[in-house]
């Protein structure tokens, strides 16, 4: 059942003049209908969901590993525990719905017509009603990227001032200081650079996604979490048992191998079948490179909810470069490859489907976006900032400058394997031949590879992304 928006006693039945109860019809396709809202509620939305989904996922992987130790007392427990978590997740994905009454003009009809609370519409020509219920999802809206990437500069800035007294002295004030300080920084920390680049998308690829859609891409990538999890704890580490590898220490061939192999190989398949479940949203290329590049930024945002939480127990200085690395790096490399899969299973389900890309019509929707409060109609639109003009600016480039994004499945989930085993394997890598080298020694050449491998990423990023706004949508 959806949530009715509205008088809260408004019936599934409009009564015509001679009190016939009207049954509910579908709503004709082109019709979308949406309530106001505030570009900051879906961020407070996705933040709830995703720390919801966190604790979920801890308690399905910990209900398979019970289940292959054979612990199944273990198993229980964490079923039982996922029971309640599961219902919040349902009843917070629960549809909107707004009770639509519609009047057309009919020879057959009539001039007076009954609704609910006991009260009559005069029409000044005869008309027949019919009255559906809408899925109530407005455009999909996001706060400015640069208001995003200010606030979660600011956040960084204020996280390292307020836990560092705390690493020098052991006073209860900056004890307290610090624990005020690190939850929100936690919070943000994990979850606006996330939202920045899905800002910067949704702008970007200049495509009419609802708020509802929007949502569904970054859930789907969450939800491709948890089987990774499984692939990457559980499975992967008892093949490399199978075939006499056991240790996964650090500085180990273990610890190599599901860095580069299972991470990449598991994550990337994980991630492209959750893009794939959405196949009834991918109406063309480009739509399915915007789809995997949410799914890819879902999928980082669960992640890096754990990576900042970590971080925070190593000081300010491990939480700022960990926050600031995976924002300008990590997060935009998973939606970038997931992106690759994304386009070319576009390819696939439009050529599968019988449909020329390049045919494709625009969506004939058509949107009325009205103020919860006042009943009147909202215009949406908004011009690009100077800098979101410069930045397009920047990102364009004739169509043939631009590279062939991969159109067959299996080469674009390749190459997001692949993109994604080289920033994971060579990082490793770096860290093994410096492993016997002093901790500043260490530290620099870390830092330097993991610099030279983010401007690599920016590059291959721009690339990426000024051939897709030439794909067909």
């Amino acid at each position: 059942m959806g949530e009715l928006s509205g008088d809260k006693q408004i019936r599934y039945g409009c009564e015509a003049m001679y009190g016939a109860v009207i049954p509910l019809s579908p709503p004709p396709k082109n019709l979308a209908f949406a309530s106001q809202s505030s570009s900051w509620s879906v961020i407070w939305r996705m933040l709830g969901i995703v720390v919801l989904l966190y604790i979920l996922a801890q308690f399905a992987v910990t209900a398979i590993f019970g289940l292959y130790i054979g612990d199944s007392a273990l198993a229980i427990f964490s079923m039982i525990c996922m029971i309640p978590l599961l219902l919040i997740f349902i009843f917070s994905r629960r549809p909107k719905l707004t009770h639509v009454i519609m009047a057309s003009p009919d020879a057959q009809g009539s001039t007076q017509h009954h609704i609910n609370n006991s009260r009559m519409l005069f029409t000044p020509v005869p008309t027949k009603f019919s009255h559906h219920l809408v899925r109530d999802s407005p455009p999909l809206e996001m706060p400015p990227t640069s208001t995003l990437w200010i606030v979660f500069s600011l956040t960084v800035i204020t996280a390292f001032l307020g836990m560092l007294p705390v690493f020098i002295s052991d006073e209860p004030l900056w004890i307290l200081l610090a624990v005020l300080v690190g939850v929100p920084a936690w919070l943000f920390g994990f979850s606006l650079p996330v939202h920045a680049w899905w800002a910067f998308s949704t702008r970007h690829f200049q495509l009419m996604t609802t708020k509802s859609e929007g949502e569904k891409m970054l859930i789907a990538g969450m939800l491709s979490t948890i089987p990774a999890i499984v692939i990457n704890s559980l499975l992967f580490p008892l093949l490399l048992i199978l075939v006499g590898i056991e240790s996964m220490d650090p500085g180990t061939l273990g610890e190599f191998l599901i860095l580069a192999v299972s991470a990449p190989v598991g994550e990337e398949l994980c991630k492209a079948a959750f893009v794939f479940s959405l196949y009834k949203m991918i109406d063309s290329p480009k739509r399915g490179f915007q789809i995997g590049f949410s799914v890819g930024l879902g999928f980082a945002l669960l992640e890096n909810l754990q990576y900042i939480m970590f971080s925070l127990t190593g000081g300010p200085v491990a939480y700022s470069l960990t926050a600031v690395v995976r924002g300008i790096g990590s997060i935009p490399g998973h939606a970038f490859w997931t992106g690759l899969s994304g386009v070319s299973i576009g390819w696939y389900l439009c050529l599968k489907r019988g449909v020329a890309p390049q045919k494709l019509q625009e969506d004939s929707t058509t949107w009325v976006v009205f103020d919860g409060k006042t009943g009147q109609m909202v215009n949406t639109q908004k011009e690009l900032t100077s800098f979101g003009r410069t930045i397009r600016g920047w990102l364009y480039k004739p169509y043939e400058k631009t590279w062939s994004l991969p159109t067959n499945p299996i080469i674009g989930i390749s190459l997001a394997m692949v993109g994604h085993s080289l920033w994971n394997g060579t990082s490793w890598l770096v860290s093994y031949l410096f492993l016997e080298t002093d901790l500043l020694v260490q530290f620099i050449a870390s830092i330097a590879w993991t610099a030279f491998m983010i401007g690599f990423l920016w590059y291959l990023g721009r690339e990426i992304l000024a051939a897709v706004m030439h794909l067909p949508s």
